[in-house]
């Protein structure tokens, strides 16, 4: 598996979550769950990210189990 960048951005005054996989690509996003959405490449329809609208309305434990990302990971946080 090749590694990939994660990018983790978090909007308070929205209570959004975007969890971006990968180099930037176009993608498109479908809801998988309330609030939770799973983006994909339009060109090759790999996995590019998720978006989790009213976070902080979530039980933590609910949002984690909804989210898996394959491990390892390269995780830089600025």
């Amino acid at each position: 598996m090749k590694d990939k960048k994660i990018e983790l951005n978090y909007d308070p005054e929205t209570d959004l979550l975007e969890i971006f996989i990968g180099n930037p690509v176009p993608s498109y996003f479908n809801e998988i769950d309330d609030d939770l959405f799973e983006g994909r490449s339009k060109e090759a329809n790999e996995l590019t990210g998720y978006k989790i609208f009213n976070l902080s309305k979530r039980k933590k434990q609910e949002w984690m189990k909804s989210v898996k990302i394959s491990l390892p990971a390269n995780v830089s946080i600025n």
